[in-house]
């Protein structure tokens, strides 16, 4: 049986880094810029610029919860939360929720960003 070949398995893992790495700094940079133009062209269909807007609103962390920092306020799961640290969950949440409703709002009538 052949063994594989090590440099080439060795080239393929250092080309996938690379690639990895560019869309890391270059595509993340295309996206957003992508996203906010389509948000911002008035001849954007209304459905564009609501995926748009969600695609910002990921970039930015605010949907993919697991992209911040202050996930939980406690950093606890909710059955070990206190009352008031689930309070504090709770209104961190709702302001979450108010502010993609906001651009979801304005997104379907053409005023986010334009």
């Amino acid at each position: 049986m052949n063994e594989p070949n090590d440099d080439y398995q060795d080239d393929d893992l250092e080309r996938r880094e690379r690639v990895r790495r560019r869309t890391r700094v270059e595509g993340i940079e295309v996206a957003y810029e992508t996203a906010l133009s389509v948000c911002k062209d008035p001849k954007s269909t209304s459905q564009a610029r609501s995926n748009a807007a969600r695609t910002l609103l990921e970039i930015g962390g605010m949907l993919n919860r697991s992209d911040r920092n202050d996930e939980k306020p406690s950093g606890k799961e909710l059955h070990e939360m206190t009352g008031e640290e689930l309070a504090t969950y709770k209104r961190q949440l709702e302001t979450d929720r108010r502010r993609i409703d906001a651009v979801i709002k304005s997104t379907s009538t053409g005023g986010a960003f334009g």
